[in-house]
């Protein structure tokens, strides 16, 4: 008690702010650990999802083209077949930067990431 006698008034005031600044900081420092990985996981949830449909628009695009020009397994499709069966007519692209690989009529689309677990979503069509 003799300590605080000696801070005099303006000195217990001057302490306590500063403790009172140094639990507000701590406070904004756990809650930004704990949201902070949660934005971080609904962005990559979002573009591996976003990767997901695209791949679905190929592979229905190959389909069709397949379909229209009488094209069986393991033949060989290209971009330029399946523009005209596409969004805009444009080649999707992935959101993360990956690269859509076509295959053979008779194989799913891939993406070049899709070995890999990105932000714990894989980027490839489910079986």
């Amino acid at each position: 008690m003799r300590r605080v006698a000696e801070l005099g008034s303006f000195g217990v005031v001057v302490h306590m702010s500063k403790v009172i600044a140094f639990v507000g900081a701590v406070a904004v420092l756990v809650l930004a650990a704990v949201v902070l990985p949660a934005f971080i996981r609904a962005r990559n949830t979002s573009a591996s999802n976003a990767c997901v449909m695209h791949l679905r628009q190929i592979a229905g695009a190959k389909e069709q083209w397949a379909v229209e020009n009488h094209k069986t397994t393991n033949d060989v499709v290209s971009w330029d077949d399946i523009k005209p069966y596409l969004s805009h007519e444009q080649v999707p692209q992935c959101p993360d930067g990956g690269t859509y690989i076509l295959g053979r009529v008779g194989e799913p689309p891939r993406c070049s990431l899709a070995p890999a677990f990105v932000g714990g979503k894989s980027h490839e069509l489910s079986k």
